[in-house]
């Protein structure tokens, strides 16, 4: 895991939460949409930013939320897609 892409991630998700009021720290592992800390408002975003900052195609994909549902599964998300170019 490319650590520069991780804390770009992190930092992306730390924005939406405290947008929310949502304060709390963020682990890797720590489950966002499935516990409704993000919404599906926030999955939109996220997705348009995975597809323009690193050329993730969500309709080539077999699209689950729980793709996006950590930062560690949407940098695993990521990876996939850098080995894939």
């Amino acid at each position: 895991m490319d650590l520069k892409v991780r804390s770009q991630i992190h930092n992306c998700l730390i924005q939406r939460l405290r947008m929310k009021g949502d304060l709390a720290p963020l682990n890797d592992q720590d489950l966002l949409f499935t516990t409704g800390r993000l919404d599906s408002l926030d999955a939109v975003e996220l997705i348009m930013t995975l597809e323009t900052d690193y050329g993730i195609n969500f309709s080539d994909i077999n699209f689950d939320l729980t793709l996006l549902d950590s930062t560690a599964a949407i940098i695993a998300l990521i990876d996939r897609q850098l080995v894939k170019t």
